[in-house]
């Protein structure tokens, strides 16, 4: 698929951050700096379906948008509720 994309700037990022947000998912390794330079839609998705309390909090943190740091925040104080 990668090949496919080759040289066009927005499909690459989107596969990137689909990859990105399916190793968080799997609990395969992924890196901070990754998911906090990753586009505003990339964060949102993550905040509102990811379980990951190490993403979700980092997301709580250092999100680039208030809505994702809110979302995530919002997310990690269900998890403890429950």
């Amino acid at each position: 698929m990668a090949a496919a994309l080759d040289g066009r700037a927005f499909p690459e990022r989107r596969l990137r951050e689909w990859i990105l947000l399916k190793a968080i998912t799997r609990d395969e390794p992924w890196s901070a700096a990754e998911l906090t330079s990753a586009s505003d839609w990339c964060q949102r998705t993550a905040a509102q379906s990811l379980n990951s309390c190490e993403a979700l909090s980092l997301l709580a943190t250092d999100a680039r948008t208030r809505r994702v740091r809110n979302a995530a925040a919002e997310r990690l104080r269900r998890r403890t509720a429950v």
